[in-house]
């Protein structure tokens, strides 16, 4: 018409409806850049995958979310397509389970709006980023704990079962008293245990079997003679070949003719000069053939007795000599004499780990007794003297309570243990040391130091097994 503007540049005929909107614009006069923005934002966006492993080892489509999660029925068998159910409406207007509204129907790639919402920008899912050969990282699926409480790994570890909580262990029967007498006596139906005296003696008995780590060395000792240093070496002995499984060996240390063969084993010729001058001693049956051995177990490495060819024992001879047994033998007592200050005592000294210091139970044997510690001290041994004990023996028959006491408080400070040994006839009349043979009192005297002193076992030093 005449005298109407021309329409501007890039609108339609119809440009005047819907206040103004625009027309689609021509393809024709678009740039290749705009066309590219335009056809990306009309291209489908791909579905963003999370897998975990499923009974066929498939990969499997799961839906993110909680409400689509509880919905989803079991998945498809092997090849066979997968259509997604239904689910409830997400926010923001969309339809369907996928969080980038995929549709339930209509075109593929748009999402349906809802009546009255807009069709904004969709929003995104982050994927994870591709693992190994392109596909998706495999993550396992987190267990929700119960109660909605996590797992605290600072926690304290939660208590085991104790063996008492669950099953009652058998009393032991007693083995002696009138406690036997009951529990024998009604056919074993009545089972009242060890009494207290039977318990401790029980302690002791696993305290002398107690294993030892290394090698252990005991020496009796003292400046004075007649106290009974060899029958102590013997009893004591017998009390450990008695209750261990290792072989346990007593050696005589005796410079001057020691007894201590013929007080365990009459029959033992052989002796360190003996046993030393064969090369061929690499075993225990080797070794065993050169000592003595009584009834109970106990073996003995006797001392020279000939007195036409006297063995000059010295305190190498004497290392020489443990160092060799030492590799058949854990544990070894050794009797020394009464001349504190032989040159072999050199080597006893160095050599063990603790010490049965004797004396008795008058004036005379308990002087010696207290010299013998203060001839150690003076020497530097109380580190010695803290693992060993002190026995008062009765070999006179002169037991004096009130004269034990105060030798008791007046030493005991100095050393780690005192205690006594009864008189014995046995003891004092018995050429061999028959163990069966002593009172019960005299064993079980035996018994109590022989136990004291395998508190030390643990400490055992490393020897040449």
């Amino acid at each position: 018409m005449a005298g109407e503007p021309a329409a501007p540049e890039g609108t339609g005929a119809h440009s005047h409806l819907g206040g103004g909107c625009k027309a689609a614009p021509d393809p024709e006069r678009t740039t290749p850049v705009e066309r590219a923005a335009r056809a990306a934002r009309s291209a489908p966006e791909p579905p963003i995958l999370e897998t975990r492993p499923t009974e066929r080892g498939t990969a499997r489509r799961r839906d993110v979310g909680p409400e689509a999660e509880q919905a989803a029925p079991p998945g498809p068998g092997y090849g066979e397509p997968r259509i997604p159910p239904p689910s409830p409406r997400l926010p923001g207007g969309y339809q369907g389970g996928h969080p980038n509204g995929v549709p339930a129907a209509g075109r593929p790639g748009r999402p349906v709006a809802a009546s009255g919402a807009s069709t904004g920008p969709q929003p995104r899912v982050a994927a994870e980023p591709p693992t190994g050969h392109g596909g998706p990282a495999w993550r396992p699926a987190e267990a929700s704990p119960p109660g909605g409480a996590g797992w605290n790994p600072n926690a304290a570890p939660p208590s085991h079962f104790r063996p008492d909580e669950l099953t009652k262990s058998r009393t032991l029967p007693p083995e002696m008293g009138w406690r036997k007498a009951v529990y024998v006596g009604t056919g074993h139906l009545i089972n009242l245990g060890a009494g207290p005296a039977e318990r401790t003696l029980r302690d002791r008995i696993a305290l002398i079997g107690s294993n030892i780590p290394g090698n252990y060395s005991i020496a009796f000792v003292s400046i004075k003679g007649g106290v009974g240093k060899t029958r102590t070496t013997a009893g004591v002995g017998t009390v450990y070949a008695t209750y261990r499984t290792e072989p346990v060996l007593a050696l005589d240390a005796n410079p001057t003719y020691g007894s201590l063969g013929r007080v365990i084993d009459p029959s033992a010729t052989a002796s360190i000069r003996e046993y030393m001058a064969d090369e061929q001693v690499q075993t225990y049956p080797r070794a065993r053939s050169y000592t003595g051995k009584n009834k109970p177990g106990l073996e003995v490495l006797a001392g020279n007795q000939n007195v036409a060819n006297p063995l000059a024992l010295s305190d190498q001879l004497f290392t020489d000599t443990l160092g060799s047994v030492q590799r058949f033998y854990q544990l070894s007592l050794i009797d020394c004499g009464n001349h504190i200050e032989h040159r072999v005592m050199k080597g006893v000294f160095g050599s063990v780990d603790a010490l049965v210091i004797l004396g008795t139970m008058n004036y005379d044997g308990a002087e010696a007794a207290e010299k013998t510690l203060q001839w150690l001290a003076v020497r530097n041994m109380q580190d010695l003297l803290d693992r060993s004990i002190l026995v008062l023996n009765d070999v006179n028959r002169c037991y004096n309570k009130a004269f034990v006491t105060k030798v008791h408080e007046r030493l005991k400070p100095r050393v780690g243990a005192v205690t006594t040994i009864p008189f014995d006839r046995h003891l004092r009349d018995g050429a061999e040391l028959d163990f069966g043979a002593l009172r019960r009192r005299t064993q079980l005297a035996y018994m109590e130091i022989a136990a004291w002193l395998a508190q030390g076992f643990a400490t055992a030093r490393a020897g040449a097994r």
